[in-house]
């Protein structure tokens, strides 16, 4: 055990040295007296609210899109900057994620941590600081960043309820349209039947004198004797019986 501590201590060490890369901001050094961590922690500066957009119409659709800092944007916002030999907690964190200590009990990756931190200088409430100091910074920019969206999220809605009022208008407008258009051809198609029967009756009747005018009237010429008949009849009478 004690072999894996000191190899646990020289990966720390190695982890430190100026050839390790490290992505984040520069140490700062500790002048402070009390051993405190870094320079003093300040609230970080938010930028404050814009004017508050104009209500958009149904037929506009603004981009929406909530755009956040990342963590380390925000501890470097809020004057956070690596601790003296970089043992933040974050250093701590990768500790515990490494192959030496994961697969370690609770109780071994405790004693592990601690003889790390105490072969390289840094007590234990040095790191607590530094946890306290980026939690708060975090919890500082989520009830600003909650107020902002929260706000934003409130006018979507809104608009939402306008695009639904004006979606509702537009819909009994047109429905008034339609029942308009389906009462005039309801009266137009009346009143077209009304037309053919007049001019099924018209059409009747010009047939009918049409008929007519093509039909000369028979004369009943075979009820009236002819003056031949006549004197044979009137010969046959003057006869002695």
């Amino acid at each position: 055990m004690g072999r894996k501590w000191l190899e646990l201590a020289s990966w720390s060490s190695n982890r430190d040295s100026p050839n390790a890369s490290n992505d984040r901001a520069p140490e700062a050094s500790d002048d402070s007296s009390d051993g405190k961590i870094g320079k003093e922690i300040r609230m970080p500066h938010l930028t404050p609210p814009t004017e508050k957009p104009p209500v958009h119409t149904a037929r506009e659709v603004p981009n929406f899109q909530v755009e956040l800092l990342s963590t380390e944007d925000i501890y470097r916002a809020a004057g956070i900057m690596n601790p003296r030999k970089g043992y933040s907690i974050n250093k701590v964190v990768e500790m515990l994620r490494s192959d030496h200590i994961r697969g370690l009990s609770k109780e071994m990756k405790h004693a592990a941590i601690l003889m790390a931190l105490d072969a390289a200088g840094i007590s234990l409430d040095q790191v607590q600081q530094d946890a306290k100091a980026r939690q708060d910074a975090l919890d500082s920019y989520e009830a600003a960043q909650k107020k902002q969206v929260e706000a934003m999220w409130a006018r979507k809605a809104e608009e939402v309820l306008q695009i639904q009022a004006e979606l509702e208008s537009v819909k009994t407008h047109h429905l008034a349209r339609i029942s308009r258009n389906l009462e005039g051809v309801t009266r137009e198609r009346a009143t077209f039947n009304n037309w053919l029967t007049l001019k099924q009756q018209e059409c009747q009747s010009m047939a009918e004198a049409v008929d007519l005018c093509l039909k000369s009237p028979v004369l009943e010429s075979s009820k009236i004797p002819s003056p031949e008949v006549v004197a044979e009849k009137s010969a046959a009478a003057a006869r002695p019986m």
